[in-house]
């Protein structure tokens, strides 16, 4: 049956009260005017018009309640009997002045008021309920400025619930309308309450509260609302809409409670979703946290904007949680974040984006967030930028004098190239990469108990110019779990020796003075050592055992540290051998970006030894990022076998080869060194047997005026490489060498061993060498591919030099490049590439540079004396040789012991020779095969020489040649010089070639003994 309601006038109260119809009636004296009784059936019969704009148009679904308009039709009462009322209405809109009220049974009962006609809620008045109300309208809901909602709680949606959804608790949502909800006015939910805005496109420009609740602003099409036990609400948003979009401009306050903003985005990736330019706090309250959530989604943009504040400031309890997320996550300059607590913890601030980026500035352009604005925050809130797909990069400097933690999370990589500095009490810096960390600007935490923390899947990398401070008194320092010991001053490095299997860091740069025991003593450090980048210097380093460095020995790993200005003296007692370098004496372990500048590594030892400017004798161990420069001497003695720039020995260990990668020195070598066979002097490593040397370099100088390096072997590189293995390398060094030593601008002596894609560019100066090359020295049984020199070649008494090797035995060689000169003197094998090669091979090899040499020599423009083979090879400078030399544009002699086959070759500079030489545009005197070959340059000679276009002395087979240069046969001495445009004398096999040019002004040949076809 139909159920009547009347207003009826509580005289106590001043206000009119719902009553059963059979109620009797009263009123103020005077007020009889306005009233209105209006009866609702709520079994489909309409409510009365009003001359206002009240809902309307109510139609009763489900549930049990009446609805009463009185005051003139200004206000309106919806007594809700049931848990659960569902009403659809024509149209729910609220003017100024009226007020409709919602008398709920409990705090958790739920009225849904559904729009079923065409007009937007336009709510401009009062909106009271003690429970939570429910407004769905597809066509839009606004709050006009002067709006007052007061409500256990709200849900205002353009998307729809299904009836028995509502019924059952089951609280989706669903709808495509574009239609907007907008909020400029107050709503206000009840202590533990809740307000959700939810549709395509939500902006609060007003004052929302929920006090111990949540505020959720969420844009999509489709909705998920679940209440806790707590009867707090939890949104999902899981469809997606087209211009979705949530901004907040004014004010979201949840103290004790959380504010969400999120939106889901069916556009293009990047649109902006999330945009909060307002105010947003939820504060500690009660000693509850609150929580701030900005969410874009995978796909959405977030702006950052405005003030957020979580904080527990002047209350008990820790500060709140605030995140802001999506897949691009931009902070705006001004942004203000407090989490801080007056007697708990300061909250957290989480900044996420598929990539993090820092920029320096405002000016850089826009990124996830700048440097300032960091700087600014970590005064009030912890912070940490996480990646949730690619890199975190910092890119300026962040600074802050707090106790706040700065916190890096990469599912990639981190690369800090900006600073970050803080001088705070137990500020910490920690950073969590699933790939490396790479830190490229220092890292300075100079207050008390600060600490940093560094985590990585793959390892991290400190670059070359970058530190790290830990220089406050109890600094800290982890890393993947494990906690390494701060050194800060000289007793607590020396104080290493008390557990060389510990973990330490030096947290400062650490000027000592005076002498320094080797670290270990006459044991290895088999520990970690990080030196941060910080620079140990001053000391003199000394140790009566075998090995003697800053550490005696190493087989753990040592990284990050730089010597400087610092004198390290070998042993100077024991017998047998004695292992020298700055850093290390013996290392079997790793040692990866260490540097030293003004060091002095002296051999002092009067037993056998090895010294190097950073280790002794490298077994087995990996050296990488590698450097010894600036004003360093590393010096051998009488009883020293090899010396090196870098390492003394690099040899093959029990672990397997020794490496050398990504490494310099630029060092003069000096001092002197034992006569021997397998030792040596180089830039870089004195001996490599069995090593492996990649992208690394050597320049300074090896070998000058004072030293005394006799029969051995000089590199600018390496002194001696026996089945070593050389890379991407090169050197720029000055390498002077004496008697009966093999020198090389990159290599003294190689043997079965590999050079590939290196070059040399310094200058390499021999007197009375064995072999001088540019490259090499002495090429044995080796391969040489992808070469280069630039550099000069220079022994006026060395007895085999080239532009690429000296002498080369049965070495293989295929693409080089020679462009420097070459000079030597009498009685050499001289060439512009080679100045003996015995049974080798050469293809795809120029010689570009001029080559001269003194008497009785054999000299070419690219190999002087030849037993090997050739193809495809070219020689482009002139050549000139002194009295009794055979000379030829390409080769001197060819094919004289072993016999060999030139092939496909070319040589285009002028050659002369003087008395009685035998000179060839192509080949001074030929024993071998020359086929499809061409000479190109002049020739010239003194008298009683001998000249052809092609051969000057002929005792081999040349075939399908051709000779164009000009032949200077009627010269100054014509009547004692015999030429021809082929061949000067001729005992061997010539056909199939041709004479061009200026070559065929002559006879083809001046004497012809064999066979000219």
């Amino acid at each position: 049956m139909n159920k009547m309601y009347a207003l009826v006038w509580n005289q106590a109260l001043a206000c009119w009260n719902v009553a059963h119809e059979g109620a009797r009636r009263r009123r103020k004296s005077g007020a009889r005017k306005g009233m209105v009784v209006a009866a609702v059936s709520l079994l489909g019969v309409g409510a009365m018009s009003s001359a206002f704009a009240l809902p309307t148009g109510n139609t009763h679904v489900s549930g049990d309640a009446n609805i009463l308009t009185f005051n003139d039709g200004k206000e309106m009462s919806i007594n809700q009997k049931s848990d659960r009322l569902i009403t659809n209405w024509n149209d729910f809109s609220v003017k100024k002045g009226e007020k409709v009220s919602f008398h709920q049974p409990t705090k958790s009962s739920v009225a849904l008021n559904r729009v079923v006609g065409t007009n937007a809620s336009d709510i401009q008045g009062q909106i009271n309920a003690n429970g939570q109300v429910f407004l769905v309208n597809p066509n839009g809901v606004v709050f006009g400025q002067g709006a007052q909602v007061n409500v256990g709680g709200l849900v205002a949606s353009t998307r729809d619930i299904a009836n028995k959804d509502f019924e059952a608790g089951n609280y989706t949502f669903s709808g495509n309308s574009p239609a907007e909800i907008i909020n400029n006015g107050d709503i206000i939910a009840a202590q533990g309450g809740n307000v959700a805005l939810l549709g395509t496109n939500v902006r609060n420009d007003g004052v929302i509260q929920a006090q111990m609740g949540r505020i959720a602003l969420g844009a999509g099409d489709k909705f998920t609302v679940n209440f806790d036990g707590n009867n707090l609400l939890n949104l999902q948003v899981e469809g997606a809409a087209v211009d979705a979009l949530v901004k907040n401009g004014g004010l979201l306050k949840a103290d004790g409670g959380q504010v969400l903003m999120t939106a889901k985005s069916a556009d293009a990736m990047l649109q902006t979703v999330v945009n909060n330019q307002g105010t947003i706090e939820a504060n500690t309250l009660r000693g509850t946290a609150g929580k701030i959530t900005l969410d874009g989604g995978d796909m959405g943009k977030v702006l950052v904007g405005g003030a957020m504040t979580a904080s527990a400031i002047g209350t008990l309890g820790n500060g709140g949680v605030i995140e802001t997320k999506g897949a691009n996550t931009e902070v705006q300059l001004a942004t203000r974040v407090n989490t801080l607590a007056s007697n708990g913890q300061t909250g957290n601030w989480k900044i996420t984006s598929r990539s993090v980026k820092v920029n320096p500035t405002a000016a850089s352009g826009t990124d996830t967030v700048y440097a300032d604005t960091l700087s600014n925050n970590l005064a009030t809130t912890h912070i940490e930028l996480a990646s949730s797909v690619g890199d975190v990069v910092v890119g300026g400097p962040v600074t802050w004098n707090s106790g706040n933690q700065l916190k890096l999370s990469s599912k990639r990589n981190i690369e800090v190239n900006g600073g970050l500095a803080s001088t705070g009490i137990k500020a910490r810096v920690e950073m969590n990469a699933e790939e490396t960390i790479r830190l490229n600007g220092n890292v300075t935490l100079s207050g008390a108990n600060a600490s940093l923390g560094l985590n990585h899947g793959s390892g991290y990398a400190l670059g070359q110019d970058a530190k790290v401070t830990l220089s406050g008194s109890g600094a800290s320092f982890d890393s993947n779990g494990a906690l390494y010991d701060v050194i800060q001053n000289t007793a607590q490095l020396q104080a290493v020796n008390n557990n060389l299997n510990g973990r330490y860091v030096l947290g400062t740069d650490l000027k000592g003075s005076g002498a320094f025991k080797s670290i270990g003593g006459n044991s290895a450090f088999a520990g970690a050592f990080d030196g941060l980048g910080n620079t140990i210097s001053g000391f003199t380093v000394t140790n009566t055992g075998p090995m003697v460095g800053l550490f005696a020995g190493n087989s753990g790993s040592i990284s990050n540290l730089k010597l400087a200005n610092m004198t390290v003296n070998g042993t100077t007692s024991g017998a047998g051998f004695s292992y020298i370098g700055g850093l290390v004496g013996l290392n079997t372990g790793t040692l990866t970006n260490v540097s030293t500048t003004g060091l002095r590594v002296n051999a002092n030892a009067s037993n056998t030894n090895v010294v190097g400017g950073l280790v002794g004798l490298n077994s087995g161990g990996v050296i990488n990022r590698a450097s010894v420069a600036v004003n360093s001497y590393v010096n051998g003695n009488a009883y020293t076998s090899s010396v090196g720039g870098l390492v003394g020995e690099n040899v093959l260990g029990v672990t397997g080869p020794a490496s050398i990668t990504n490494s310099l020195a630029n060092v003069a070598i000096g001092g002197y060194l034992a006569r021997t066979f397998a030792g040596g002097a180089g830039g870089l490593v004195g001996t490599n047997r069995g090593g492996y040397i990649a992208d690394s370099s050597s320049s300074g100088s090896v070998g000058n005026n004072s030293c005394s390096y006799v029969g051995t072997n000089m590199g600018g590189l390496i002194g001696y490489n026996q089945t070593g293995t050389v890379e991407r390398s090169s050197s720029s060094a000055a390498v002077r060498g004496n008697s009966a030593s093999n020198i090389g601008g990159l290599i003294g002596f190689n043997t079965n061993s590999a050079v590939r894609e290196s070059s040399f560019s310094g200058t390499v100066n021999g007197y009375g060498s064995a072999s001088a090359g540019g490259l090499i020295g002495y090429n044995q049984n080796s391969t040489l591919n992808d070469v280069r020199t630039s550099g000069t070649v220079n022994d006026t008494s060395g007895t085999h030099v080239g532009g690429l090797v000296g002498q080369n035995f049965y070495g293989k060689i295929d693409t080089a490049e020679v462009l420097a000169n070459v000079t030597a003197g009498a009685n050499s094998n001289t060439g512009g590439l080679i100045g003996s090669n015995y049974g080798g091979s050469v293809s795809h090899a120029v010689a570009r540079g001029k080559v001269i040499a003194g008497t009785n020599s054999h000299v070419g423009g690219l190999i002087g004396n030849n037993d090997g083979d050739l193809n495809s090879v070219e020689a482009s400078g002139d050549v000139r040789a002194g009295t009794n030399s055979f000379v030829g544009g390409l080769v001197g002699t060819n094919g004289r012991t072993l016999g060999s086959v030139i092939e496909t070759a070319t040589a285009k500079g002028a050659v002369y020779g003087d008395q009685r030489s035998v000179i060839g545009g192509l080949v001074g005197q030929n024993h071998g095969q020359i086929l499809n070959s061409l000479a190109l340059g002049p020739v010239s000679g003194s008298y009683y020489a001998s000249l052809g276009g092609l051969v000057g002395l002929n005792m081999g087979t040349v075939r399908q040649s051709v000779a164009s240069g000009k032949i200077n046969g009627n010269g100054n001495y014509p009547s004692y010089q015999t030429y021809g445009g082929l061949v000067g004398v001729n005992y061997g096999e010539m056909k199939y070639n041709s004479a061009l040019g200026e070559a065929a002004q002559v006879p083809l040949a001046g004497l012809n003994v064999g066979v000219i076809q």
